[in-house]
């Protein structure tokens, strides 16, 4: 069940208020926001140089463009009957990070805005922080979201993996209220055969989703071929593992993941 929702949004997020409003509604779900604002971030041989005038200034300037964010995006849940409960967290990013990730752990599902495809580096490193550190299931809105949650039609990605078990477990709220599931696993001749997306979806029918399992073929790359056929069936929303791992608090994304979230068209639910 989804009840309690942690929306992170960052200071150029414009869709992630409305979607994550419109998944509210779907579950009766109540909302927290959380926004960070980070400290200035500069060489480390220039900041004991900075007068303190200048760092004092320029971390009231990001809470003060946080606590906007908030507000408005308050205001917009507020308006559609949701009273949601509201911080800022300010600090380093690595500050920042790991109390966003406490926060995500006692919620049942996090939203956050698809980082933008330039500049703003901390807002991709965020989310890559909140994929591999919240242990809670994320759902990446992309930034060109209009639409709130559809429930027609979602695309699962199976590639038997264990990060894809645990997305898929995840999403079951989800997909329990999509009237069809389509579970694909992308045919890909470097590697023998072994992800069944029928099998996969017999288990999802065993627990009351209407699924089919589909096999399709590589365009070249998993990212591109996942959002291709989400576009061809129509795909309200996708389900698939974040790949990767942490080494000495150093966030590396795989490949399919990092793309993905650069190229979305549509919201995913995403798990490590």
């Amino acid at each position: 069940m989804i009840k309690d929702i942690l929306v992170v949004p960052t200071p150029r997020a414009a869709a992630v208020g409305p979607f994550a409003a419109s998944v509210a509604h779907a579950f009766g779900a109540g909302v927290r926001i959380a926004c960070p604002a980070f400290d200035m971030v500069a060489p480390t041989f220039v900041l004991p140089e900075m007068p303190v005038e200048i760092l004092d200034g320029a971390r009231e300037a990001a809470r003060g463009e946080a606590r906007a964010r908030v507000e408005e995006i308050a205001g917009l849940l507020r308006e559609k009957g949701i009273d949601p409960r509201t911080e800022v967290i300010s600090g380093t990013f690595d500050a920042c990070a790991h109390e966003l990730q406490r926060r995500a752990r006692y919620s049942d599902l996090v939203v956050a805005e698809q980082p933008p495809s330039e500049g703003r580096e901390g807002e991709a490193a965020l989310a890559e922080a909140l994929l591999f550190g919240a242990g809670r299931p994320i759902l990446f809105v992309p930034y060109v979201q209009t639409a709130g949650l559809g429930a027609d039609t979602a695309l699962v990605a199976w590639d038997e993996s264990s990060t894809a078990a645990r997305a898929i477990g995840a999403a079951m709220p989800f997909l329990a209220r999509t009237r069809a599931v389509e579970v694909v696993s992308i045919e890909d001749a470097r590697r023998p055969r072994s992800a069944d997306p029928e099998a996969f979806a017999r288990h999802l029918e065993a627990h009351g989703v209407r699924a089919r399992g589909r096999r399709i073929a590589d365009v070249g790359d998993v990212a591109d071929t996942l959002l291709s056929h989400a576009a061809d069936i129509g795909a309200d929303y996708l389900v698939m593992g974040g790949y990767g791992h942490s080494r000495l608090r150093e966030f590396v994304l795989g490949g399919a993941t990092r793309h993905i979230l650069q190229t979305m068209t549509l919201p995913v639910v995403m798990m490590h």
